[in-house]
């Protein structure tokens, strides 16, 4: 193995080593919002926009946590705080104009970040 692939090793061993493992059980994720459906995009974002301040502290934690990539950091915090470019959002600050705000897919919505990952009937399949 390469020096830096020695490190990842040992920091993978650090973290699993509170992780009890049994010999023939099989291992399972559970979301714990929702154990009988299990996870969902729409799911997770419900939960962490329903709540109050922290759950949102909470999850800025994970997003920015220096595991997770930073592109994926950077594109989750734009998601929670509405500020991807849909053309609801490119219509409010002037780049495209009030009437060109009609979803790609053509369903006949306003193109609205919540409209696009949760209830687009073409993208919203996408995440789930």
């Amino acid at each position: 193995m390469w020096a830096w692939e020695e490190e990842s090793l040992q920091e993978c061993r650090a973290l699993l080593l509170d992780v009890p493992l049994f010999p023939n059980v099989s291992d399972t994720y559970v979301w714990l919002p929702d154990p009988s459906e299990g996870y969902s995009v729409q799911g997770a974002y419900e939960l962490l926009t329903s709540h109050g301040t922290p759950l949102v502290d909470s999850a800025m934690d994970l997003i920015w946590h220096n595991q997770v990539p930073l592109k994926v950091s950077v594109f989750a915090w734009r998601l929670l705080h509405d500020r991807l470019p849909a053309k609801a959002n490119l219509a409010v600050r002037g780049v495209i104009p009030t009437y060109a705000t009609s979803c790609v897919s053509r369903c006949g919505h306003i193109e609205t970040t919540q409209h696009l990952f949760l209830s687009c009937p073409t993208f919203a399949s996408l995440w789930q």
